[in-house]
This record gives C-alpha cells, structure tokens and sequence, in this order.
C-alpha cells in the first residue's frame, strides 16, 4: 500500500491531478484504489473479480467509482457525501405571467424588416410654379429595382394638371401640359424606416394655350412639345412593410423657351426653370 500511494502521489503531481484511480491485484485478489490529491489519502474498495470486465461488471465498478469519489475531496462540494441539500430558488414575490398573444404579434412584427419591393407603384400631388401662379400637378408611375439591395431603380410616370388660367386685356384661356418623365434613383437608407432618394431623368411635355382673342372674338390653339432636364430627391418614409410616404423635392429645365403671344404681345411665359413640391405615396406591387 505504501508503495502504491507513492506512485499515486508521483502520477498527480506529474499531470497536476486531483485523484488517481487504478485497479489493484495481490494473490488473485482485486480492489479499487482511489487516491485523493488534496487530503493525500487513498479509499478501496474490493472487488469480486479483475479486468477485462463486461458490460454490466463495468458498469457497476463505474458506480463504484462515482461513491468513492462522493466520499473524497475530488468531487464538486455540492456533490460529495453529507453536502446540504441545494437552497430553493429565491421567492421575490413577484408573479410570473406568461406574454399574451398581442404582446407576441407585436414583438414579431417590430422585429421584422420592412419589405423592399421589386416593383412600386407610386402617386404623387403637389404644385410647381412655371409662370407667375403655381400650377398642381398630379404624377403617377412605378418603378423597378432590379438589384438585390434595392439601391438602384428606374422610374416612369405620367404628370398631369388642371393648368393655368390666363385672363389679359388681349386674351382669355387656359394652359395646361400633360408630361411623361423616366429617371434614374438611388436609395440611401438614413435608418431603418427613413430612406433619401434622389433621382435624375429626362422629361417630355405636350403643352396646349387655348382661349380666345378679345379684340377679334377669334378662337387661339396652340400645342408644343418641350423636352426637360429633372432632378428630384424624396425623403421617404416607410409607414407599412410595404409602404411608404414621402415628402418630395422636384425640379425641372425646359429644353426650349416657350413664350406665347398674340398681336406680337406676350400673353404666357413659361420660366425654363421650375420647382415644385409634392407627397409621394407607393406601395409594393412584388
């Protein structure tokens, strides 16, 4: 024994363990030593037969094993022989109630993105001022974002309005453009609701003067077709996953100079630069 606890004693210091554990054999008897580091002391336990072992036999030396360690230093304090009994959780006093199902439907929904559609419908209203008086304009369109980000889109819509009134000592009548614009956007996210998207493009515009000379009673008509420059850039919110507002910026260079006269007077001039202000409104169509 002595010379057995020695070499336990050399097999934990050499590989820094806590216990040893062997089986042992003398005049074909066996036992199982446990050698415990920190008290330096060894348990045994005899055994009915030696190794090889079968697997029941294994198994129960390996209950075996588990006792004896409970009964040393090796095992965890909370596991050895006589440890008190683990403390039961700590009672706050505060009820636990389980989430209700709307609590969890919208946890869901705020945690889900929003949607970034392949193809948008959009409508727009605002005004513009071309003249002297502002001018409302209507727009509708889609457009297609054909990148997996969304970032990129092409846009195509068709404008619209009542026009402009036009009331002068020479003549009475009305203006008004139908116009149709395609441009290229960029989206910019500012959050994860918020996004700027600025565009660029070129814009067609069919404009009409029809009225009546006042001198001479004589019917006027007159139609053109200008082409344009635009910018724009929308700041857009998302207000459902699939859509958004947006407060829109527009501006406008006409390619020609449209002034109208009559009697070699001008009755309506049409500055090269406009703007105007609208509200985006589009929604996901896939």
């Amino acid at each position: 024994m002595p010379r057995a606890a020695d070499e336990a004693r050399a097999l934990g210091q050499r590989f820094n363990a806590v216990g040893v554990v062997w089986v042992s054999s003398e005049d074909r008897e066996f036992a199982l030593f446990i050698y415990d580091a920190k008290t330096d002391q060894i348990v045994s336990r005899a055994l009915d037969r030696g190794p090889p072992f079968d697997a029941p036999t294994a198994a129960s030396h390996a209950l075996s094993v588990k006792s004896l360690l409970r009964a040393s230093t090796v095992a965890p304090p909370e596991e050895r022989i006589g440890a008190p009994a683990p403390a039961p959780p700590h009672d706050t006093g505060l009820e636990r109630t389980e989430p209700s199902h709307d609590d969890v439907e919208h946890a869901a929904s705020s945690a889900q993105p929003f949607e970034a559609p392949l193809l948008r419908a959009e409508l727009a209203g605002g005004a513009r001022v071309v003249a002297d008086s502002p001018d409302a304009r209507l727009a509708a369109g889609v457009s297609l974002w054909p990148d997996a980000r969304r970032r990129f889109g092409i846009g195509v819509e068709a404008q619209v309005g009542p026009g402009l009134s036009i009331a002068q000592d020479r003549f009475t009548g009305r203006f008004s453009e139908v116009g149709v614009a395609t441009n290229a956007r960029f989206r910019l996210p500012l959050s994860r609701r918020l996004d700027l998207v600025p565009r660029a493009g070129l814009g067609l515009h069919a404009t009409q003067i029809q009225g009546v000379v006042v001198k001479t009673s004589e019917a006027a008509d007159e139609s053109r077709l200008d082409g344009s420059l635009d910018l724009g850039a929308t700041l857009d919110l998302a207000v459902a996953r699939s859509m958004r507002v947006g407060l829109d910026l527009n501006a406008s260079y006409m390619l020609r100079f449209q002034r109208y006269l009559v009697q070699n007077a001008s009755v309506l001039e049409l500055r090269p630069l406009s703007g105007g202000l609208a509200l985006r409104l589009s929604t996901g169509l896939l």
